[in-house]
């Protein structure tokens, strides 16, 4: 006669909280992202910035690039022969902390669990 093993209600609440977590900061990453994109897209209508305007109009000396940490679009273009960057579209430091925090400390949560549950099973 085997006994089944009787599941850590601990174990499956740390998972639940963890992968919780990490989902709320994946979608406030995405809201960033997105929100930089849709701002750049809107950005000659809003404020026409010479770059901008520049770029629109698909002159070569105007490009938009943009930068992961911190999550924000630059446009750079040719002034009198130097470059000048003008930064267009900027999410929120604290949102991006935050849900930066909570996908990556969910996803190690979640990990450091499941694999140290396989590991007691293998004893």
């Amino acid at each position: 006669m085997t006994v089944a093993a009787q599941p850590s209600v601990r174990r499956a609440l740390a998972l639940l909280i963890g992968s919780g977590a990490a989902i709320v900061g994946m979608v406030l990453l995405v809201v960033c992202y997105t929100g930089i994109g849709v701002t750049t897209l809107t950005a000659t209508n809003d404020d026409p910035d010479p770059c901008v305007e520049a770029y629109a109009a698909g002159t070569d000396d105007a490009t938009v690039r943009y930068a992961l940490v911190p999550p924000q679009a630059i446009c750079t273009w040719d002034v009198d022969g130097e470059p000048t960057e003008v930064v267009v579209a900027a999410a929120s430091v604290p949102l991006f902390a935050t849900g930066a925090a909570l996908a990556v400390g969910g996803v190690l949560v979640c990990g450091t669990l499941l694999i140290t549950g396989r590991r007691r099973r293998q004893v």
